[in-house]
């Protein structure tokens, strides 16, 4: 399967959106490949001396960097730059979505409404979002995570997926395999006589992860949670165009209400890096809790480990969170997915932490794993 595949819930540019896309597309990816690597030049000639200057020694970390990286035009540039093509991003993806809202509605109550629906849509309406996600456009998305316009709005999970494809082509990420399909690779290579029956995409977003879950285990029963109603309907009528059973909740995320030992095995994809360190420890908390004995959670995430980075590398890193509105970009970047692992109840023998690469090498994600006793 495709990692962006076509069905009906996608919105559908004309002529001149799709110009204007593949412009933003073109800047995003310029912006990345060839004016980003100069912001090192930047700091070894210009700002690292004038710190060396200042304090007779080196910056120790990104935050002794950041001061004096942002007094010098050329980031300052290029981080305007950077912004801006986000914010055009977001414009070009608008444009054809609020130009078929009708439709998009439409197909989502056809699809919600079907005598032939193979999953199922949960919603509870006393839910109320953290306010980490309602109160903030993550990635600058203008329909945030946790929008609800109405009992048939799909808005934010047309954002979230629109977006997505977008931003992953301008990431260079590969596109002949999705986040999910990685995983299922990951689990076949390390665990090739394990087959699950009841799974559980954790903070799955508009389900772009969940509907490989259940088309590479039919005889599986897979669910889904979020914690918006739009991006839940979004997710669902698309898992029902594209045919794949999925059963998703309006839950948060460290704190569901399924049962003890429930699923086989739980998962997570670019999840953590939305999330405080203390809503992550109480997701892996979770995952032992719902699990059955043997059973198994994978949680994957971008690669990125400040502990890997030196002090400007860290820097580079955060640009996201002083730019991208990504409050919990270092949350991730500094998290420790061991501990958290053994804090859950998980034994120290069961845990794999690593990077493990897709198919065409253009991505190697985290991936933190561990078998419940």
């Amino acid at each position: 399967m495709a990692r962006n595949p076509v069905h009906e819930m996608l919105s559908k540019p004309n002529h001149d959106e799709q110009a204007r896309q593949m412009f933003v597309l073109s800047l995003k990816t310029h912006i990345g490949r060839k004016l980003r690597p100069g912001n090192k030049v930047i700091y070894e000639k210009q700002a690292k001396p004038k710190f060396v200057k200042e304090h007779g020694r080196e910056p120790q970390d990104r935050h002794e960097i950041g001061p004096f990286m942002y007094q010098e035009p050329n980031y300052l540039m290029f981080s305007a730059l950077n912004r801006d093509a986000q914010e055009l991003m977001w414009d070009a993806i608008a444009d054809p979505i609020y130009r078929q809202r009708e439709r998009l509605e439409k197909t989502f109550d056809k699809l919600h409404a079907s005598t032939a629906r193979k999953g199922s849509l949960t919603l509870d309406p006393n839910f109320v979002p953290p306010r980490g996600l309602r109160e903030v456009d993550i990635h600058l998305q203008p329909v945030n995570y946790a929008a609800d316009y109405g009992e048939k709005d799909v808005l934010a999970g047309a954002f979230y997926e629109g977006g997505g494809n977008l931003y992953s082509m301008g990431g260079g990420i590969g596109t002949m395999e999705s986040k999910a399909e990685v995983i299922q690779r990951f689990v076949k290579e390390r665990f090739p006589d394990f087959t699950p029956t009841k799974i559980l995409d954790f903070a799955c977003s508009a389900g772009s992860s969940s509907t490989p879950w259940a088309l590479a285990f039919p005889n599986a029963e897979v669910h889904a949670l979020d914690v918006g109603a739009g991006m839940l309907r979004y997710a669902h009528a698309r898992a029902e165009a594209l045919g794949a059973p999925v059963h998703f909740h309006q839950m948060d995320a460290s704190a569901t209400t399924f049962p003890d030992q429930t699923f086989d095995l739980v998962v997570s994809h670019n999840a953590m890096h939305e999330m405080p360190q203390k809503t992550q420890a109480a997701m892996f908390k979770e995952s032992f809790r719902i699990l059955k004995s043997g059973g198994i959670a994978i949680h994957q995430d971008v690669p990125l480990r400040y502990s890997e980075r030196d002090a400007f590398g860290q820097f580079e890193s955060s640009w996201d969170l002083k730019n991208n509105n990504e409050p919990y970009w270092e949350a991730y970047a500094t998290n420790d997915p061991v501990q958290m692992f053994l804090d859950a109840g998980f034994p120290k023998d069961s845990i794999w932490y690593g990077k493990f690469e897709q198919l065409d090498k253009t991505v190697a994600w985290f991936v933190s794993c561990a078998r419940k006793p």
